[in-house]
């Protein structure tokens, strides 16, 4: 028997603990390194900040409904399909009305406190519209077309944030 055998066995053992050893240093480090200078995301916000029946109205007529439920620790919800009209400003003018139908909020996700979603058009022809809801507080939220990155939508048009209201809970 020689002593080779057992020398050559012991550098891949130690080669070994050493790769899992900087493996768990680097696994440990890598949210660290990865984030370099860029500031933490936001955290998730209170879901229940967000939970509720919001309505907007245009002249004292509820034109649109956003209903948001959490299930599972997840925000699900629905929007009522609507129509929209505005002058030139973006305030909402007469052809601004509700429509039949609900549509579920498709992609939701939230950024720098807003709730981000898509909803589909009711034709379905169409790409969904994209939707950005912020509450203001307890009572007041608003809710904002995301015309970015809407294929139909002339470039200069402008779509104020439209004023919402959370329906008091039932009991």
């Amino acid at each position: 028997m020689t002593f080779a055998g057992p020398a050559t066995h012991w550098p891949r053992v130690s080669r070994i603990a050493a790769y899992l050893a900087l493996s768990w240093m680097l696994t440990q480090a890598w949210p660290t390194l990865a984030q370099g200078d860029k500031q933490p995301t936001d955290s998730r916000p209170d879901l229940r900040t967000f939970v509720g029946t919001w309505t907007a109205t245009y002249k004292g007529e509820v034109f649109a409904t956003l209903v948001l439920t959490q299930e599972r620790g997840t925000l699900r919800g629905t929007l009522n399909n609507f129509d929209l009209s505005v002058d030139k400003e973006g305030n909402l003018t007469d052809g601004t009305h509700k429509d039949d139908g609900d549509a579920p909020l498709l992609n939701v996700r939230f950024k720098s406190g807003a709730l981000y979603f898509i909803v589909l058009e009711k034709d379905q022809y169409r790409d969904g519209m994209n939707w950005k809801f912020v509450p203001i507080n307890a009572r007041q939220g608003e809710l904002s077309p995301v015309l970015d990155h809407q294929a139909d939508v002339p470039k200069d048009l402008v779509i104020k944030p439209i004023r919402m209201t959370r329906e008091p809970a039932q009991p």
